[in-house]
């Protein structure tokens, strides 16, 4: 995942360095400029108010943009940091022996790299504005709820986790915590590994197990969630999608999550705003922008929504 762009530092106080949009103020800093360059005799009290002037200058560059937001990793404490083994199937060519006949020949939904935002997330760039974290914690809450209610239903699900996840992870014992407490132990529910936890591609073992599993439970559909849009859900959905033509594969906007980098603040919040009225409109045009009209869409209207 790409990094989080830095905050803006303070440039030199002479405009002659500056970027236009910082010269508003630029007679009185080139005065500022030759007071202090040109051996000026000023006398000591001009000298300190021309500083001052330079102070305010330079703080007038650090833009109320640059201050600190809030810290999304804040939340890691609703899941404890339990030594419990993970309680999830993993995905093996025998896993379709013990499907019963109610799940089978209905859609198989995959989650790809689910909760990644708070477990693989570097604490130095987990802190947003206001309308990112809102929208992170948004897409967080409601994609637990849904692995929770899937996993009670009668329907298959597999999580696509990310790679090496408990070296990779921010916080691997609470990763595992989450991951049981959302699928209940359910005997639907199975887990497969990504090659890497930033990469949402399959070894090509892997997929073949996955290939053979979704045409043994003859799944007339796969429904693709999780996260990124656009990054690891993208990797994942095209390896799907060219590796096998049936059962056909969509991307799920009601499951599917954005990264924080790839939105601006007034783009997070317009989000926000139409997925709290149940319009995922938007999240549909991003995952078609993000893969440039590759993607098949479908949204799932009985997707459980906070």
């Amino acid at each position: 995942m790409t990094a989080m762009r830095a905050s803006r530092p303070c440039l030199s106080f002479c405009p002659e360095k500056q970027p236009t949009k910082y010269r508003e103020n630029e007679n009185v800093a080139i005065m500022i400029c030759r007071a202090t360059t040109t051996g000026s005799q000023k006398p000591v009290g001009v000298l300190l108010a021309v500083l001052a002037i330079v102070v305010l200058l330079a703080a007038a560059g650090c833009t109320a943009s640059d201050t600190p937001g809030r810290r999304f990793t804040e939340i890691l404490h609703r899941y404890p940091q339990s030594p419990e083994p993970l309680a999830i199937a993993r995905l093996t060519a025998s896993s379709a022996d013990a499907v019963p006949l109610s799940p089978r020949g209905k859609a198989v939904t995959i989650m790809v790299h689910p909760a990644y935002s708070l477990f693989f997330r570097e604490e130095r760039r987990s802190t947003y504005s206001e309308a990112k974290y809102d929208l992170l914690k948004f897409q967080l809450d409601n994609e637990a709820r849904f692995i929770g209610e899937i996993a009670k239903s009668d329907n298959l699900l597999i999580l696509v986790l990310p790679g090496n996840y408990q070296t990779d992870s921010l916080a691997p014992l609470s990763y595992t915590f989450y991951l049981n407490s959302t699928t209940q132990s359910s005997p639907l529910v199975y887990y497969i590994s990504s090659e890497t936890s930033s990469n949402g591609s399959l070894d090509m073992d892997a997929m073949v197990v996955l290939y053979r599993f979704l045409q043994r439970v003859k799944a007339d559909k796969v429904l693709v969630g999780g996260g990124y849009i656009g990054r690891c859900q993208r990797e994942f959905y095209n390896q799907l999608t060219s590796y096998m033509d049936k059962p056909p594969a969509f991307i799920v906007p009601e499951i599917s999550s954005i990264s924080p980098d790839d939105v601006e603040d007034d783009e997070a919040q317009e989000i926000v705003n139409s997925i709290q009225k149940h319009d995922y409109t938007p999240v549909k045009k991003f995952i078609e922008k993000k893969g440039q009209g590759k993607a098949d869409v479908l949204h799932m209207p009985s997707a459980p929504v906070l």
